[in-house]
């Protein structure tokens, strides 16, 4: 709590939002990965070559099933640390359907799910290559600390 009183709200501001930036851009390249690519507009193919061959076409790479999971898992946390988001409202309803004796730790057992699997994502890229390799190392990095730092800069600017 002493570090709040360090920080400037507009500071801590101006790091939630860089923060928040930061960490959608590899997401957002890694989603960008799993599309197709589009072949070139004018390809040039070899006289005598067949019409359905391209010369110049390459084998798309094949796409990691686990690691497509992981990013889902990735993007789903960094969804549920946006500021603004109504959790409240699906607490509200997650409390309906379970009993009150296990609500506590499901919720507790949900984010540490969202927290742990930030790293099992960058640990798994790291030591195994796939297409989206740096963008999920990066990504998991940043979103876990989104997750710790989050809600130190929230009240920071709350206290303003």
């Amino acid at each position: 709590m002493f570090a709040i009183l360090l920080i400037d709200h507009r500071l801590a501001l101006v790091a939630l939002v860089a923060l928040l930036v930061s960490a959608a851009a590899p997401l957002a390249y890694a989603w960008a990965t799993l599309l197709p690519e589009e072949p070139p507009p004018f390809e040039v193919r070899p006289a005598g070559a067949p019409e359905d061959l391209a010369s110049n076409r390459e084998n798309p790479p094949k796409k990691d099933p686990f690691a497509v999971l992981l990013l889902v898992c990735v993007t789903l946390s960094y969804v549920l640390r946006f500021p603004g988001l109504p959790l409240a409202a699906g607490l509200h309803w997650l409390s309906t359907l379970l009993p009150a004796e296990y609500f506590n730790w499901t919720v507790l057992g949900g984010r540490w799910f969202f927290v742990v699997v930030l790293g099992v994502a960058a640990a798994y890229s790291a030591l195994r290559p796939n297409p989206m390799r740096i963008a999920l190392i990066v990504g998991g990095l940043l979103i876990l600390a989104l997750w710790l730092l989050s809600p130190m800069l929230r009240a920071a600017i709350a206290t303003a």
